[in-house]
């Protein structure tokens, strides 16, 4: 694995990461550590889809919920349109829309439709099969589209 190959993923990663638990910080951690165990595990085969289902299993339930709050990002790190982006009143509104779907509709979610994995490669990094993956994006795209509609503002016509 090559040090621009690590750099490329940590930023595909940590967003992905964001998407999932809203923190920043949080993000980075994990896409560092699973990066790290990507670095040492030989048996990892396709890199990417690896590295997605690692990050993944971080988000799997526990015990207690842990409640949700989206943090800004830290000072500008040459992310300056991701800083823009998230600081934004709408792109707020979806985050905590995310935030809202169950953690399986979130994940596919982030995968398919951010992430652009497909339905198979979604499916594998969750360890479900396609025909979940499809149950979980009409549900979580229900949803995500009925909390939009509840918390969108006003907007002028």
């Amino acid at each position: 694995m090559t040090d621009d190959y690590v750099a490329q993923r940590y930023v595909h990663l940590r967003r992905a990461a964001f998407l999932m638990c809203g923190d920043w910080e949080r993000a980075g951690e994990l896409a560092r550590d699973t990066l790290a165990r990507a670095l040492t595990d030989p048996d990892v085969g396709d890199l990417d889809l690896w590295a997605y289902g690692d990050l993944m299993a971080a988000f799997k339930p526990s015990h207690g919920r842990r409640e949700h709050v989206f943090v800004a990002p830290p000072e500008a790190q040459g992310e300056a349109d991701v800083d823009a982006a998230f600081g934004d009143v709408y792109t707020v509104l979806v985050l905590d829309a995310l935030r809202r779907l169950s953690p399986k509709c979130r994940a596919v979610v982030v995968l398919h439709h951010y992430c652009h994995l497909s339905v198979n490669d979604t499916a594998d990094v969750l360890g479900i099969d396609g025909g979940k993956v499809t149950e979980y994006e009409a549900e979580g795209l229900t949803a995500f589209d009925g909390l939009m509609r509840i918390t969108r503002p006003a907007v002028a016509r």
